[in-house]
């Protein structure tokens, strides 16, 4: 059975009306220009006219606000038919061969990131943060490196330059810290934050040593999104090697820099997941659940996510959801219904589920809409679905 979590993603379509994607005019030279001058890079929707998903990403993905307002404020954004004009040429120096192709080029002309396809509103977000990242000093700071550069705060620039590029720090970090043994305590306890891979890395005992420094010059979200990332390295370095003491170390070590309590939680489930392990994974929920601010609907989803083809686990997640659904009808509780619904391929719940949302008071034409819309393509879906198990069978 195929995840619905990724089939939600092209298959549910919200129709949006305002913040879209505003792209402009002008040569490529122009384009550069305007890029140079606002020290900005270039988006580009490499597009042929015939391209079905191009012009589906035109008005289905393009025009919806999140899209709209990330690269607005990120980008100079370009639509270029790589049929005409200039097109063939630029797709030619930039290895286009498929439609859409999606380019993200610096203001200098060289290619950041290229992804091909039809690219949901999220993905093609995800595309544009990693465009982002690339746009770095890192070269240059390896280059004084190299020459011999060691100031602590230099170093620490260069971890985060390199964070950037999403080129290898820790190997750097160990290396500097080995041949300056006398660097600061709080500024080592820095960079090898900025350096952090994974949390079995030697680089955790000088971020423990200085783990309040850290406190003091970084926001607790950015802290938890470092944890979060080191985390899944050694949980799947735990997972591969079948290493549970890995992993019951790195949940020591987590609690020793007080990670954020949800996200702790979350961070135990992912390996729970990983491993199979039911009962763990349900013990992890139920502690959620306890706090005044739980979101049974998220958690749903959360379950959904980790175990897609164990109904068992579907059925847990349909009991923490549906009380809590008739409080909270959003959009997004609804998609965590119908996610349930087609893996448990439950045809009367999720006719409940529509029927609930149309007792909805007072609701937007526009999310009464998208309410239709989203049931008329999960039925479609989860008759060919149940039509195709059928057939095998």
């Amino acid at each position: 059975m195929k995840p619905l979590f990724y089939t939600l993603i092209t298959m549910f379509i919200s129709i949006q009306l305002t913040g879209q994607i505003e792209f402009r005019e002008g040569s490529w030279s122009d384009l550069l220009e305007m890029a140079k001058a606002e020290n900005t890079p270039i988006f580009v929707d490499a597009f042929a006219v015939w391209c079905g998903p191009c012009k589906r990403m035109d008005s289905q993905v393009f025009s919806q606000p999140e899209v709209g307002n990330f690269f607005n404020d990120n980008f100079i954004n370009a639509k270029i038919d790589m049929e005409k004009g200039e097109g063939p040429a630029l797709g030619g120096k930039y290895g286009v061969s498929a439609y859409p192709t999606i380019l993200f080029i610096a203001p200098n002309g060289e290619l950041l990131h290229k992804a091909v396809g039809y690219q949901p509103a999220d993905i093609l977000i995800n595309n544009g943060k990693i465009a982002l990242r690339k746009t770095n000093e890192a070269e240059e700071y390896t280059v004084k490196y190299e020459a011999g550069e060691r100031d602590p705060a230099f170093v620490l620039e260069y971890m985060k330059q390199l964070n950037k590029a999403e080129k290898p720090t820790e190997k750097v970090a160990l290396e500097y810290f080995q041949q300056n043994k006398d660097v600061e305590t709080g500024m080592k306890a820095q960079i090898a934050f900025e350096a952090l891979e994974n949390m079995d890395s030697q680089l955790l005992q000088y971020l423990l040593e200085g783990k309040n420094v850290i406190k003091d010059n970084y926001d607790q979200s950015i802290i938890d999104e470092k944890l979060i990332e080191a985390s899944q390295s050694t949980i799947n370095t735990a997972v591969e090697f079948n290493a549970p003491s890995v992993f019951q170390q790195m949940v020591k070590n987590l609690e020793s820099l007080e990670m954020s309590p949800d996200l702790f939680n979350s961070v135990e489930r992912t390996y729970f997941a990983k491993v199979k392990d039911e009962d763990a994974y349900r013990k992890s929920i139920e502690q959620s659940l306890k706090k005044e601010d739980a979101d049974p609907g998220a958690l749903a989803m959360e379950i959904y996510q980790s175990f897609p083809q164990s109904k068992s686990m579907l059925q847990y997640a349909r009991k923490i959801f549906d009380p809590s659904f008739p409080m909270n009808m959003s959009l997004d509780n609804y998609v965590t219904g119908l996610s349930l619904a087609i893996g448990l391929q439950d045809k009367m719940y999720m006719e409940q589920l529509f029927e609930t949302m149309k007792m909805k008071s007072n609701p937007a034409p526009q999310e009464t809409r998208q309410v239709e819309g989203l049931y008329q393509k999960a039925k479609s879906y989860l008759t060919h679905q149940m039509g195709e198990q059928r057939q095998g069978n």
